[in-house]
């Protein structure tokens, strides 16, 4: 924790400015790529989105919180030996998280605007990562934006999904985070086993209502160093940062310059209709007893997230599953 002293918090608040309006700018783009990719994009599911699954959107919410947590903690995929060590981590944090959460509050309260900013312009970069496989802050590259957005387009056309299909393709998604594919032979059996494990884990008390905001802040940081390269807690990281919203600014005014257009192919369409037919009978298989039953896991996902940013911006795990004679927190 010592190490989060070393930010230079008063040097992040002089780039609020600039911070606001590069996420605006970024966050616009994303916005726009994405809109050429739907509008584009002419796949339909809804023959198969009449399905009915019968799993509440709360409950597949439990899954994802789930899913979060697994990948937070590092665990590879979740089994008996995972809902243990969660049921470990959980007391942990019950003890632990209070504090740490006081102490974080201190620290990053007074670049809590910035690191808003931050996080609204690191989470639009992601995005617009995942649309088009370019990251932003590459100088030079703005105008590959549009057609990249475009081909992306052709390549994975998005189904107009009813609700039934969307809850599937979460169900899909959280699966995953338990390093199940519940699309594979058997996959809905061992997600229905996982279910049963998750069923045993008692979720700790952490009466913080700050905590979704430090999972923020936190995540801000994290974000910061592994998509823009940039270590804040580094001698001069506030240049480097400046210098990474002058390349984006360029990157964006280019992307909107530049004039690009495209459709989705025959192919791709049926491309995305059979996943997502594919995703609902997968989804259908589930048993809805079993999910109901899911304990609610999001206070716990989110101190684990916190925990995971910790560990990328400080090297250091408060909540280290292992023992660690080097660890230092307080």
């Amino acid at each position: 924790m010592a190490q989060l002293k070393n930010l230079p918090l008063a040097m992040l608040m002089d780039l609020l400015g600039p911070l606001r309006t590069t996420a605006i700018g970024v966050g616009r783009l994303s916005a726009a790529a994405s809109a050429a990719m739907s509008a584009s994009a002419s796949a339909s599911a809804s023959a198969s989105a009449s399905a009915t699954l019968g799993i509440s959107a709360s409950a597949v919410a439990n899954l994802e919180a789930l899913a979060a947590l697994n990948m937070a903690l590092g665990l590879p995929s979740f089994n008996a030996s995972a809902a243990a060590s969660m049921n470990v981590t959980a007391r942990s944090m019950a003890m632990s998280m209070p504090g740490l959460g006081a102490l974080l509050g201190a620290l990053l309260g007074p670049a809590a605007a910035a690191l808003a900013e931050l996080m609204k312009l690191a989470a639009a970069l992601s995005s617009l990562n995942n649309l088009t496989g370019f990251n932003l802050a590459t100088p030079g590259i703005g105008a590959s934006i549009a057609t990249s957005a475009s081909a992306s387009a052709s390549a994975s056309a998005s189904a107009s999904m009813s609700a039934n299909l969307a809850l599937a393709m979460r169900l899909n998604a959280a699966a995953k985070g338990l390093g199940i594919n519940l699309m594979a032979p058997g996959g809905a059996a061992r997600l229905n086993a996982a279910l049963s494990l998750a069923a045993s884990i008692q979720p700790p008390g952490i009466p913080m209502p700050n905590l979704g905001l430090l999972m923020g802040q936190t995540t801000s940081l994290a974000m910061c160093k592994n998509l823009l390269g940039v270590d804040l807690l580094k001698k001069m990281a506030m240049a480097q940062l400046a210098a990474l919203l002058g390349n984006i600014n360029a990157n964006v005014a280019a992307a909107f310059s530049a004039s690009a257009s495209a459709s989705a192919s025959a192919s791709a369409s049926a491309s995305a209709s059979a996943t997502a037919s594919a995703a609902l009978s997968a989804a259908a298989n589930v048993n809805a007893k079993l999910m109901a039953g899911l304990p609610s896991l999001g206070p716990m996902s989110l101190a684990a997230k916190v925990n995971a940013n910790l560990a990328i911006v400080t090297g250091i795990s408060p909540f280290a599953t292992g023992p660690c004679s080097s660890c230092r927190m307080f």
